[in-house]
């Protein structure tokens, strides 16, 4: 239709006529894009809000996880603490200082009378699951990553499950120094929840050298533990607020 006027207009030399016609092929053909990119915009957005979505809620799951980690890590330190107050009449350092940095060992509760003879649980508990991680995994699976307008929070994303892998390798070391030690203990008849009287545990802890050090060093594999979930729990609440606000502004 537009072309048989257009041709028309030619050979009648209607140049205002051909003018106009043109202007409204360029202006068609410019909404157009602009209608198709706007759509493509949207589409774009509403991946990557749901890929927001899927990360915030394996960022919630990760909270409570933590929360039981470091749950662990706090009853392995209470539990060493308990033994090595009665067998040596003293208090372990509330410091634990390496190389390049120190921790601070976590407040610890009293542990109820009653699970006393079951001390052992307390102190070779090592829970490390890793959590859920789909929606990050989706996120680079499917190659959107370059669809988060806000670059910075992509990164602030990338860096922390970076941290995240970071800690489940270290999860990981952390269990293996406990079953090499739980063996060891296998000599003294001990097995891994082994319940027996405290009065017991505390004798041998004060009577063999290698089993005081073994509790030892567990709390100090507790108090880094501990810290190093403290630290995630910080940066995931930061990463969930982020996203939450970034998924505001999409909505």
């Amino acid at each position: 239709m537009l072309l048989s006027r257009v041709t028309a207009h030619f050979r009648k030399q209607e140049w205002t006529a051909i003018a106009i016609d043109f202007v409204i092929v360029v202006v068609g053909v410019f909404v157009g894009i602009q209608v198709s990119n706007l759509n493509a915009a949207r589409i774009d957005r509403g991946l990557a809000a749901s890929h927001l979505r899927d990360i915030a809620e394996d960022l919630q799951s990760h909270l409570d996880l933590q929360a039981a980690l470091y749950g662990s890590a706090v009853a392995r330190v209470a539990a060493v603490d308990y033994i090595y107050g009665k067998a040596f009449g003293r208090t372990l350092p509330k410091t634990l200082v390496l190389s390049v940095t120190t921790r601070d060992a976590p407040p610890t509760p009293e542990i109820p009378e009653d699970q006393l003879d079951n001390i052992l649980g307390w102190i070779n508990t090592v829970r490390s699951s890793p959590g859920s991680r789909h929606g990050y995994e989706s996120l680079i699976s499917s190659g959107h990553l370059g669809l988060l307008e806000n670059r910075a929070l992509a990164r602030k994303i990338q860096k922390y499950y970076d941290s995240y892998d970071d800690l489940l390798v270290t999860q990981t070391l952390f269990r293996q120094f406990r079953d090499q030690g739980v063996v060891a203990n296998w000599a003294h008849g001990m097995s891994v929840f082994d319940e027996r009287p405290v009065g017991d545990v505390i004798a041998l802890a004060r009577e063999n050298e290698d089993f005081a050090a073994y509790l030892r060093t567990m709390r100090e594999w507790a108090v880094l533990h501990a810290g190093l979930l403290e630290d995630l729990r910080v940066d995931t609440e930061a990463l969930l607020t982020d996203i939450r606000a970034e998924l505001e502004r999409l909505s």
